[in-house]
């Protein structure tokens, strides 16, 4: 059963079925947003970004980048078999992925294919003359937590590129919640939604290493800050809190 699950064909119909339950998920739902205009401003420069959002909240954050208006955008994914499904989820929502995990608190480049993936990213965030720069979206308590406990390697990528962190959080009323390290949730048709942003600017180039964990304790307390706004909004405990 685990081969025949594992096999390219049970991938497939498997993200495909995600994805089209997904996007249903998306269209019935009435969304609430808040402090969308700083990102707004963002997606008109055309510069690099990194965009965050908890793992816990991963198959929401599909509904919130522009295609039409916002950076092309790139999403890390695991090089467990896991990962496979993600990638090829991430495809039919029309994003590239790089295969590799989270970076480490300490070292960006010491985990599994960590080193090429992280050279991958930022070759990826620069762009071109041509097209600017473009998004890269990372889970930074993924893909193994602990749970909304942030690693260093979005702000890394953010200080070697100049590239402005976006933290988002998102909920939906009705809701899915798996016992997993991350608490998944997986949305509910026909509910309502809350999608909050955040915007950090770039991580100085030279930043230390006391400076970057102050920088770190930041960034983790505006990404929770707005993931429970989110669930606030619509009447929630926030999941931190329950």
């Amino acid at each position: 059963m685990k081969d025949i699950l594992q096999s390219p064909f049970m991938q497939d119909l498997i993200a495909g079925t995600l994805v089209g339950y997904l996007k249903f998920c998306y269209k019935t739902t009435r969304w609430t947003i808040e402090g969308q205009a700083p990102v707004e401003a963002i997606w008109d420069g055309k510069g690099p970004v990194v965009l965050m959002f908890w793992h816990g909240r991963l198959h929401l954050g599909h509904a919130s980048w522009p295609r039409d208006r916002g950076q092309p955008v790139c999403v890390l994914a695991s090089m467990s078999k896991s990962g496979e499904v993600s990638m090829k989820i991430n495809t039919r929502f029309g994003y590239h992925s790089i295969r590799g995990s989270s970076a480490k608190k300490s070292d960006p480049t010491k985990q599994k294919g960590g080193a090429q993936a992280f050279r991958e990213l930022i070759r990826w965030i620069r762009g071109d003359r041509d097209t600017g720069g473009r998004c890269v979206a990372m889970t930074p308590d993924g893909p193994r937590g602990p749970s909304r406990v942030m690693t260093e390697g979005s702000l890394k990528l953010s200080q070697m590129s100049g590239a402005p962190l976006v933290v988002l959080g998102q909920s939906t009323k009705n809701y899915m919640e798996f016992k997993t390290w991350d608490r998944m949730r997986i949305p509910l048709p026909f509910s309502r939604g809350a999608m909050v942003w955040g915007v950090l600017p770039a991580i100085p180039a030279d930043t230390d290493e006391t400076a970057m964990e102050a920088l770190r304790l930041q960034a983790e307390q505006a990404l929770t800050g707005v993931t429970d706004r989110a669930d606030e909004i619509l009447g929630l405990v926030p999941q931190g809190a329950s």
